[in-house]
């Protein structure tokens, strides 16, 4: 598997040996590159591309390869791996060439592909009805078409006929019924002459492919457009235990020759490859209840792409290019166009497949089981594994394991759209410069395709009015410490000033002092304080990304409510979730759906609500979690939660995280690159009914809100161009397409053109209130240092305290005072624990005992929190 520094190494290599392909800098002309197996890449010629290149005028594409697929490891087993396997893909190229069963619900959710859907429905030639109608739909799920399928192959009931007619056994067809493949499996098992099983009868996988066979029920339930986990099927428990039971009576942990099993679901290849002077004579059939299994690969664009248009149209050329079909031998074309379609510049004859076979194939994907219907499925299937050995299997808790892992997958996705950087690298071109030019090597974690011409613009106007500089080298993949290392200076969508090494950085305040042109009253209330630490300014801030919500306005409007203006109070919040529970489209399904981690968003309801439990005004933090007005105000927004109108996840599990439902009447969201409504708002073509508006507010005016800036490397070859370079950049907060943190940029009519007069407005509000005395600032939780861990760990009792009432029907006055107390004991006891020093953090040994220290004080308050920090105590 690559590593993201194999990855970007890789990408570094290749750029170098195709510079000479590359035009200079400043021209027109676009890299696209795509990414393939290394398998495949060995036979495609660069012939293949000129097609495409002579009709997309000024781009050129490079191949790319991998040594395995990089998206390889399914959610269902471990959903952290498996997303950092998809990023790395993501990141990778422009277009992948992916496979069906690990391009998921998961990896989309998290933001790594674009969805293709605006693109196809906007672009006349496409026809959609062209593919194979299963196919297309397997694409397909939580609104978007994610790829476009170039093949397909059935999964079939293969069988060995020798087999069945010596056991006298009529063969499978698709009047079968689970009972009747259950009980030919068992008898077509043989064994040893001590009773142990030596082959089994039957290769069992796939339980959620049989189920929807018999059933026809998935396992998910589309809410607002976007999936979530619903394994409430009246059949399934009955069906588990008979799957369950069949595997434990055929299994056997003794090695055997798979080639053996007479029965197994399979795709055809030995039908395809059979041979008249085989032993074995292999058939195949429609599962019980006359469905087959799907394999499609296809090709997604990454959302990092720079060239979301050319990146869709190659990913569409490649549908529908003969030598890419010829490229999967024995496999059924996406298109209905492309069947048969032979290639005119290659040799290459597929071998004939008899016609009963072909037959076979056609009616197994015209009856197919669409791959986006089996969505979830996957994770019954883990757990049906975790729990199998058990002395006695449990169907109920199978099912709630795999329910649980699906939501924590879920959630963790979402948090991954919020956090994760996808920007594929872009080869820009080294232009020539003389010896005594520097190049100032510049990283970013954006996704630079908003605006690739101002980028553009930007350096051609930095070089020309800096001509001690003669190029800058833009480097868009940042991820670990040695790839700053590798930077002069950079650019990141959050604010890691706590968590940097300050010998590593340099203070921007000689810079600062020594620029005329610089004025901190120019800056947005306290933005400058969030980048400072040790009385000096580390970071320059350029943007800010404020949590706002969004709602939809025909809702509102359907249901009589006025729309909400950005000053809206907690009196008209609630008016409106109970005058949108009235619709009748809406039903029972929550109101307000949060799309964000951790508790922030209920703290800042309950500021509005006149509950403060953390007061963030003071340092730390006061605590007053008992106060009869606070209680007050916490149980009327916890009770919306309870009654339905406010969706809740348990904080305690996964963080109270949620997959941001773009449908919900209304969410939460915080305005950055990586907020795909937020990307759709400033799409011209933009024609959704979200609308933007602040939390409502009461006597006191909850914001949120994290900082995009630029840092400056102590190891920078010339730190006066990297802080010139940064300062250029501020002056134009367009490049980074979201809110700038200057009053100035505010008021410029640049912005309200790029951004439109309505978001305009939000920012000017948003801005506004941070002249109010009452507004109370609720820190960004990307934001947090490990090095103030503590802040992390004691509100863990609130939110316990929130869960209990929520989730248990607790008593919320007793649940709130002994949170109050635990955490009060906490505080004290980490009273004299030493802030650590951010270096200390490079040495394993030392970050882990200076955590431990504050663990252990939380223990010591609290045994129930040593499972929860378990790790801590492994060797205990």
């Amino acid at each position: 598997m690559c590593s993201r520094r194999t990855i970007a190494l890789i990408m570094l290599s290749l750029l170098l040996s195709l510079g000479t392909i590359f035009p200079l800098f400043g021209q027109d002309d676009t890299i696209l590159t795509i990414a393939v197996p290394s398998y495949v890449k060995t036979v495609i010629d660069e012939k293949l591309f000129e097609p495409f290149e002579t009709a997309h005028s000024g781009i050129k594409v490079v191949v790319l390869s991998l040594d395995d697929n990089t998206l390889s490891s399914s959610a269902s087993s471990d959903f952290e791996k498996s997303l950092d396997y998809a990023q790395e893909y993501a990141n990778f190229a422009d277009v992948s060439l992916i496979s069906s069963s690990t391009l998921s619900v998961e990896t989309t959710r998290a933001g790594y592909f674009l969805n293709l859907a605006p693109l196809i429905n906007s672009d006349q030639s496409f026809n959609s009805d062209d593919f194979l109608p299963k196919v297309w739909q397997s694409a397909q799920w939580d609104d978007g078409i994610w790829y476009i399928p170039v093949w397909a192959m059935p999964e079939l009931l293969v069988y060995n006929m020798k087999a069945f007619d010596e056991a006298g056994l009529s063969y499978p067809n698709e009047t079968w019924t689970f009972d009747d493949l259950a009980k030919a499996a068992r008898q077509l098992t043989t064994h040893r002459s001590n009773g142990d099983i030596e082959v089994p009868g039957f290769q069992a996988s796939d339980v959620g492919l049989f189920f929807y066979g018999q059933t026809r029920q998935p396992f998910y339930e589309a809410n607002g457009g976007l999936s979530v986990p619903d394994f409430n099927n009246a059949g399934l428990p009955a069906f588990l235990d008979q799957w369950v039971a069949l595997q434990k009576d055929i299994r056997t942990t003794s090695n055997f020759d798979s080639n053996k099993i007479p029965l197994s679901l399979a795709r055809p290849w030995k039908l395809i490859n059979a041979s008249s002077n085989s032993e074995e004579q292999w058939a195949g059939a429609l599962l019980p209840g006359g469905v087959a299994g799907l394999r499609i690969e296809g090709f997604a664009v990454s959302s990092g792409t720079l060239n979301p248009e050319a990146a869709y149209s190659l990913a569409s050329f490649m549908s529908s290019n003969p030598t890419v079909m010829h490229l999967f031998f024995g496999s059924t074309p996406a298109r209905h166009s492309m069947v048969g379609v032979q290639d005119e510049n290659s040799n290459f004859v597929y071998p004939s497949v008899s016609e009963d076979v072909q037959q076979l194939m056609d009616k197994a994907i015209a009856n197919a089981v669409p791959i986006s219907e089996l969505r979830f499925a996957d994770y019954l299937e883990a757990a049906i594994s975790n729990n199998i050995d058990a002395a006695l299997f449990d169907t109920g808790i199978t099912i709630e394991e795999a329910i649980s892992n699906a939501i924590k997958s879920l959630a963790f996705a979402s948090v991954r759209r919020n956090t994760a950087s996808i920007i594929v690298s872009t080869a820009i071109p080294t232009p020539s410069y003389t010896a005594s030019q520097i190049v100032l090597h510049f990283g970013m974690d954006i996704d630079t395709s908003l605006n690739p011409d101002l980028w553009r613009q930007a350096v051609n106007d930095f070089l020309a009015n800096n001509p001690e500089v003669g190029n800058i080298d833009l480097r868009t993949q940042v991820y670990e410490p040695e790839d700053l290392d590798k930077l002069d200076c950079y650019y990141q969508s959050y604010n890691s000033v706590a968590a940097n090494n300050f010998g590593n950085y340099l203070s921007l305040d000689p810079f600062m002092d020594a620029d005329p042109q610089f004025d901190k009253n120019d800056f947005i209330s306290s933005v400058l304080d969030q980048v400072k630490q040790d009385d000096h300014i580390w970071a320059y801030p350029i943007v800010m990304q404020p949590r706002v919500l969004w709602y939809n306005k025909d809702l509102f409007i359907k249901a009589g409510l006025p729309l909400p203006q950005q000053d809206w109070t907690a009196d008209d919040f609630t008016t409106a979730l109970h005058g949108l529970r009235e619709l009748p489209t809406l039903g029972k399904v929550p109101i307000f759906v949060p799309s964000s981690f951790g508790n922030t968003y209920l703290l800042m309801l309950m500021a509005a609500y006149g509950a403060i439990p953390y007061d963030y005004r003071t340092s730390p933090p006061t605590i007053n979690f008992t106060d009869p007005d606070t209680v007050e105000a916490i149980r009327q927004v916890l009770d919306l939660a309870k009654e339905g109108y406010i969706a809740y996840n348990k904080l305690g599990g996964n963080g109270g995280t949620f997959g941001g439902n773009n449908n919900a009447p209304i969410t939460d969201d915080t305005l950055s690159n990586y907020s795909w409504q937020f990307q759709n708002l400033l799409s011209p073509d933009n024609q959704e009914s979200a609308r933007l508006v602040n939390f409502p507010r009461g006597q006191v005016i909850p914001v949120s809100y994290g900082i995009g800036a630029a840092y400056i490397r102590r190891s920078a070859q010339n730190p006066d161009a990297c802080y010139k370079w940064i300062v250029q950049l501020a002056q134009h907060p367009n490049l980074f397409g979201v809110m700038p943190v200057r009053l100035s940029q505010l008021s410029d009519s640049t912005l309200a053109v790029s951004q439109g007069s309505d978001l305009t407005k939000v920012y000017q509000e948003f801005a506004s209130t941070f002249t109010q005395p009452n507004t109370l600032t609720f820190p960004d939780p990307h934001s947090e240092s490990s090095r103030n861990f503590g802040y992390y760990v004691e509100p863990l009792w609130l939110n316990k305290a929130f869960d209990d009432y929520v989730l248990e029907n607790g008593d919320l006055q007793a649940e709130l005072e002994m949170a109050q107390t635990l955490a009060t004991a906490f505080r004290e006891c980490t009273r004299n624990i030493t802030l650590a020093d951010i270096t200390s953090f490079t040495i394993q040994e030392t970050s882990d005992a200076y955590h431990k220290q504050i663990v252990d004080c939380a223990v010591k308050i609290d045994p129930r929190m040593k499972e929860r920090f378990s790790s801590y105590y492994q060797n205990n």
